[in-house]
């Protein structure tokens, strides 16, 4: 069965890490099964970073407290919604009041910066949709290639189109953050030698996934009507879509990689967080 592939890099013009990325992209593609057509992309453009107003900023963490709270029902925990807003307004009291000249013009910066990113995704999203491609493989540019990395893929690959043609799927293929935070364990339904699947599909970062076509047009159909989506960092940005899009994706196939395909180089410690290259 023909299948395929639309492999998107997500990258700031980082020539140290691009020298990395891209080899290794050929690499993947030239050793792709043969029935699978590959496409490459990339998503780089952004305008000139400008840190977010204080009104902006600030309204981007009341849609991060309400993403929150729908976030903890939608994981099955316990709501907490009045210790959760208490903790909301005394933190931005002292993010924004208290330390207004440190922690608060830190954040508007990188407040603009996550937007950028998220614009990125999306792009590479809609690109996608304009072509005729089956899957889309999302790569940023801290991922980091493992020896295996490509003969797991061509197996991924392999399964959903034999076993899910036409249907939603994800996969998180990169990890990032360790499933303890992420407490998704009441989601979880089995788990074989390579991946752990869900009920309910849910994100790990957006270092590394794979979404199906099916799975893309929701998102995009999603955001269009609810266009303020696009202020969410996009790990958030993946997570509230799964949410919002109810019973559209309800019936998807959800699956971590684990062990991970590739790794998050910088939760591994291989690449600088982009936080900490942000000056003050």
């Amino acid at each position: 069965m023909h299948s395929s592939v639309c492999l998107a890099l997500i990258h700031n013009n980082n020539q140290f890490r691009n020298d990395y990325i891209r080899p290794k992209i050929e690499d993947l593609t030239r050793n792709m099964d043969s029935h699978v057509l590959v496409k490459r992309i990339e998503v780089s453009y952004q305008s000139e970073i400008v840190p977010h107003s204080f009104f902006t900023a600030f309204m981007r963490d009341v849609i991060y407290q309400n993403l929150g709270c729908k976030w903890r029902r939608y994981r099955l925990l316990k709501s907490r919604k009045f210790r959760s807003a208490v903790n909301f307004f005394r933190a931005s009291f002292v993010k924004y009041i208290l330390n207004r000249n440190g922690a608060a013009i830190r954040w508007k910066r990188y407040s603009a910066i996550e937007v950028a990113v998220t614009d990125k995704h999306i792009r590479a999203w809609s690109h996608f949709l304009d072509s005729d491609s089956d899957y889309l493989i999302v790569f940023e540019d801290d991922v980091v290639f493992k020896d295996d990395s490509a003969f797991r893929l061509n197996e991924l690959l392999n399964t959903l189109s034999k076993n899910y043609p036409n249907k939603a799927c994800y996969a998180d293929l990169g990890g990032g953050c360790k499933l303890a935070d992420l407490m998704i364990d009441r989601l979880e339904t089995s788990q074989d030698e390579s991946y752990r699947y869900y009920k309910k599909p849910v994100t790990n970062t957006a270092c590394a996934y794979l979404m199906s076509r099916e799975l893309v047009a929701v998102f995009i159909a999603t955001l269009t009507r609810r266009p303020w989506l696009r202020l969410v960092g996009v790990d958030w940005l993946m997570n509230s879509l799964f949410i919002l899009c109810g019973e559209r994706v309800l019936d998807s196939i959800c699956m971590h990689a684990d062990p991970t395909i590739f790794k998050h180089g910088t939760t591994t410690g291989e690449y600088v967080s982009w936080q900490a290259e942000v000056p003050n």
